[in-house]
């Protein structure tokens, strides 16, 4: 009888010792996976675009920001989690009548001089997925897989993927505000 007692006694310690460690663990996993906040949010955009947020609401594990920029009202779509960019899309316009727009041809050196010789004080626009696309498109023919705006340091720019009729895919590096392809890869 005092046998069985011990043994009740020792397996109840070793099923809750499991049941301890298991809680422990679980609550490590649920809380690993924290979103940022929406001001950590709104701050990654406005510092990566250089725009201002008009709108920001969080549906499931995504941001949805509008942030007007140049006159031009954006919607990005960032990932909650580790900020990244899933999608970027011009949806209107607030442009004036008057205003000129910039030179696609031109670099983003000579687009600010001009901006400032006109006396405004502004960034260049960025192309529309559809412009990079068109560009995209001239220079390499085939169907368009993928498009995505990158930045790296000042530089923002729009990888195009493009498979061809041969079974390759190309890989279009467009500036994002002069339009000018920066370089053209190849995957067999």
């Amino acid at each position: 009888m005092r046998k069985k007692l011990w043994l009740w006694i020792a397996g109840s310690v070793v099923l809750l010792a499991f049941l301890f460690i298991g809680l422990q663990q679980w609550g490590r996993v649920t809380t690993s996976a924290d979103s940022m906040s929406q001001e950590e949010a709104a701050d990654l955009v406005e510092k990566r675009y250089r725009g201002d947020i008009t709108k920001i609401a969080q549906n499931k594990d995504e941001y949805i920001i509008e942030m007007d920029r140049n006159q031009m009202i954006y919607e990005i779509k960032l990932n909650a989690s580790n900020g990244e960019v899933l999608s970027f899309s011009k949806i209107g316009s607030r442009k004036k009548e008057n205003e000129k727009e910039p030179s696609e041809g031109k670099s983003d050196q000579e687009i600010q001089q001009e901006l400032e010789k006109d006396g405004e004080q502004q960034t260049p626009q960025l192309l529309s997925e559809s412009d990079a696309k068109e560009i995209a498109l001239k220079k390499v023919e085939g169907i368009v897989d993928d498009i995505d705006l990158e930045s790296s340091g000042d530089l923002t720019y729009y990888l195009v993927e493009i498979e061809t009729a041969d079974d390759r895919e190309a890989v279009v590096e467009i500036h994002a505000t002069t339009g000018k392809i920066l370089s053209v890869s190849w995957d067999d």
